[in-house]
């Protein structure tokens, strides 16, 4: 039985809607008593019911007398990619908010698909060159170059065709042209007919002929499907009209000139003998791959598209988990899109079971409604899984929703990732390089991060770094390293050295601008990094000569820390693992994963323990293999229990190897000291795992202390009366939630930002002094996605002070999350 505020719920988005086309001026939401009215049902409770929907986020409330609501899913649907608030004044209409006119709702299947050979998936991608040959062949005078299409079954070769035409249309501006579409495996047992649709024939009582394909197809497009299903004398025929330009007709005495344009599919080579005597008058050749082979981000959105098809097809709205998605992405598909069809309808069909109300019309696609078959491989797809889940982390929500009339949000966000983030990613990246040292709190430390960073960096992000060192700054600081002979293995690794050649770049940039500091500081690397303090001086002298300038003591402990640190790194001792577990392939199968899943250098192997080794050969073994694991610096043990926590002491007694013990090991810890022994500021005595829980309650002590004194030192001296210890503890949980919304980290700079600006906010709000913005509409559209999120987060705050947020304050905010250069 539906309940009376899903009723509601139903009428408001009904409502909405009927707004929506009539235009938002006309009227500005739905009030209590309308829906008691329509309804039959008590104003008090729909008023209550309303305010509740309100409160869960499913409503718009716009302030007023009366109080009118909108439906939050509807207004999304019809603006895709707008902010729009929870939350409007009297003064304000919903229309201040919106920078676009509402998404008109497709009422068919086949105007919903994009049908445009530049819209194509992989058009930018895999698809590039096929579809720039497409063009030119459409595009060739009088009637365009014949075609062969090359590709195994499902690839999308009839999609191509389809588009093509639809090209052909467009370039010739006409709605239509005639288009055909023949299958040659029609004909493979029937040659015969095959040369009726070529020539014409003589229908019921040779009364009547009937055309040629290519008088029925004058000025148009003939489509021969599995060309390679022809026969050898029906090629020839068709080999022979091509070579000529001509053909004739059993009803006409002269010879007609070719007018047609043909197009012809296969699946085979183009050298294959079944197709060879046509495929060299087929001037234009377009190659499709297989799924497998375009790229996983094409896949992904291959994926998408036909959810998106089946959303249509069942007049449904499928929502589907990330992890469901990636699954399906790393799987592999040989037959192509018809098996990754057939997959997504199947999974479609289970999900649609288990719908308990049908009204809803909400399918939710999970790991059960998977196909057994597609459950059951097994490809190893752990560095696969690892890009797959980086490609998804554009869209912000865990479920991607397909609405009924097939549109996505969350893949438009997804089409549209690469043109939006790849250059913002690229200067996000190097602008991390880009620090005041007088700020930092521990050299060390940044620079260990910034050195792990590059020392697997992709060659684009070393390129876009190169490109922003100043030359001089280069030659220079390569060059005295050089001549130091301590550093001189520094200059075969000079993509460690960009961080800092990047600094350099940039604090001499500031202080051609006038951007200097008094220095106050004294050394503190001149005594523990001796060679390299002398190092980084005498880099410095040659820029202040040129530059006049005197480098502050701070930059030239940075600079010699940073060498010191690069150069352990390259010298750097591996501490060795050995892995040893009760068990057949256990401790085997641990070491594979952490091969495949740890990137950088470093030495591990196992010993599975089992039933039929005897306690003594496993020592012996154990030996052997610490013999030849040890690099110098030892081989840490790790095993899961007795009687084998004792090894590491036999083998050290043994062979004097440094060996230190890690017992009840398991796969997690595996990794994270793998992960350790990777870096050169880790021995085997540092070497340990440290339990999550003292990690978490690490973190929290030094967070709360943090918190603490920005309380009493910042905050409480800038604001007059709000209560600052009320404020910060509310705040404190607002900013959680943003940011686990925005799968961000924790930073302590983000947390200064936020708790001083959002403190201050709430007493100019309360004191109505609020701040504007300017170009507001400009910066809601770049950025819809994220206010919604501040607001969301600081709903907490609102309610606790029984204020509303306004929008230019939520700006203000939303800011803090953003890059620097956003604003």
């Amino acid at each position: 039985m539906t309940t009376r505020i899903e009723r509601i719920s139903s009428y408001l988005k009904e409502q909405t809607d009927a707004i929506l086309q009539d235009g938002l001026n006309n009227e500005p939401g739905i009030d209590a008593l309308l829906c008691a009215l329509d309804l039959h049902l008590d104003r008090a409770n729909v008023s209550k019911d309303l305010n509740r929907l309100w409160k869960e986020g499913r409503a718009v409330k716009v302030q007023g007398k009366p109080v009118y609501y909108l439906d939050y899913t509807v207004l999304s649907r019809h603006f895709p990619n707008q902010y729009i608030p929870s939350i409007i004044s009297k003064n304000e209409n919903l229309t201040d908010f919106l920078s676009m006119q509402p998404y008109k709702k497709v009422h068919t299947e086949n105007n919903y698909f994009n049908n445009t050979l530049d819209d194509m998936i992989g058009a930018k991608g895999s698809l590039s060159e096929v579809i720039i040959n497409a063009k030119s062949a459409i595009s060739y005078p009088p009637y365009g170059i014949h075609c062969l299409i090359l590709g195994n079954a499902g690839v999308g070769k009839t999609l191509l065709t389809q588009r093509m035409y639809n090209f052909a249309c467009q370039v010739r501006k006409a709605d239509s042209i005639p288009f055909m579409t023949l299958s040659c495996q029609n004909y493979q047992e029937n040659p015969q007919l095959f040369s009726e649709a070529l020539f014409g024939s003589k229908t019921k009582n040779n009364s009547r002929y009937s055309p040629s394909i290519f008088e029925t197809c004058k000025n148009g497009i003939i489509v021969l499907e599995q060309i390679d299903r022809l026969p050898f004398s029906c090629q020839t025929q068709l080999a022979s009209i091509l070579s000529r330009k001509r053909y004739h007709t059993i009803y006409q005495q002269d010879e007609q000139q070719l007018q047609s344009m043909i197009i012809a599919t296969t699946s085979k080579n183009n050298d294959d003998c079944k197709i060879e005597t046509l495929a060299k008058f087929m001037p234009i050749q377009l190659k499709m791959e297989d799924i497998d082979k375009r790229g996983i981000y094409e896949k992904i959105e291959l994926i998408m598209d036909l959810f998106s098809e089946e959303a249509i097809h069942t007049h449904t709205t499928i929502r589907v988990h990330k992890d469901i998605i990636a699954w399906l992405a790393s799987k592999k598909f040989p037959n192509n899109i018809i098996q990754m069809r057939n997959e997504i309808q199947i999974s479609c069909s289970k999900a649609y079971m288990e719908i308990n109300d049908p009204k809803k019309q909400i399918v939710y696609v999970s790991f059960q409604s998977l196909s057994l078959e597609l459950l059951s491989q097994t490809e190893n797809t752990q560095n696969l899984n690892s890009n797959i889940f980086s490609l998804l982390s554009c869209i912000p929500s865990d479920y991607l929703q397909f609405n009924q009339d097939g549109t996505s949000n969350a893949a438009t966000i997804f089409k549209n990732a690469p043109n939006m983030f790849k250059e913002h990613r690229m200067r996000q990246f190097i602008d991390e390089f880009n620090v005041n040292v007088e700020e930092l709190k521990d050299i060390n430390h940044y620079v260990k991060k910034n050195i792990n960073v590059l020392k697997d960096c992709p060659s684009p992000q070393l390129e876009g770094l190169h490109k922003n060192i100043n030359p001089y700054v280069y030659q220079v600081t390569m060059q005295k390293i050089n001549e130091r002979q301590l550093l001189k293995k520094l200059s075969e690794h000079p993509q460690l050295l960009y961080g800092i050649l990047l600094h350099i770049t940039n604090y001499i940039s500031r202080i051609e601008h006038g951007q200097t500091g008094i220095d106050t500081s004294k050394s503190m690397t001149k005594y523990v990094y001796h060679n390299e303090y002398l190092c980084a001086k005498d880099i410095y002298q040659e820029f202040s000569s040129l530059y006049s300038f005197t480098p502050s003591e701070r930059e030239i402990d940075f600079l010699a820390s940073y060498l010191a640190i690069a150069n352990q790194w390259i010298n750097h001792i591996n501490v060795a693992i050995l892995v040893i577990c009760h068990g057949k392939h256990i401790a085997s199968e641990m070491v594979d994963y952490v091969k495949k899943s740890v990137q950088g250098t470093f030495f591990i192997d196992s010993i599975d323990f089992n039933e039929d080794m005897q306690l003594n050969d496993l020592l012996e073994l154990a030996c052997i293999k610490a013999n030849d694991l040890n690099q110098g610096a030892g081989v840490l043990i790790t095993c899961d229990m007795e009687p084998l926590t004792s090894v590491s002491e036999y083998i050290h007694k043994q062979t004097n190897i440094p060996t230190k013990s890690v017992n009840n090991i398991n796969l997690m810890d595996l990794l994270n000291l793998t992960n350790q022994t990777t870096s050169p500021l880790n021995d085997l005595d540092q070497i340990r795992i440290k339990p999550d829980h003292e990690q978490k309650k690490i973190r929290k002590e030094t967070q709360s202390e943090f918190i603490e004194q920005i309380k009493e030192r910042v905050i409480s001296k800038t604001v007059s009366f709000i209560d600052v210890n009320k404020s910060t503890s509310i705040l404190e949980t607002c900013l959680k939630n943003t940011l686990k919304e925005l799968h961000m980290e924790y930073t302590d700079v983000l947390a200064i930002k936020y708790l001083c600006h959002c403190t201050n906010m709430l007493e100019r709000i309360i004191r109505n002094e609020t701040w504007d913005y300017q170009k507001s509409h400009l910066f809601m559209k770049e950025n819809s996605y994220m206010i919604h999120v501040i607001e969301h987060g600081l709903e907490f705050a609102a309610n606790s002070f029984s204020i509303k947020i306004p929008l230019s304050e939520l700006i203000y905010v939303t800011q803090i999350f953003l890059p620097e250069e956003q604003y």
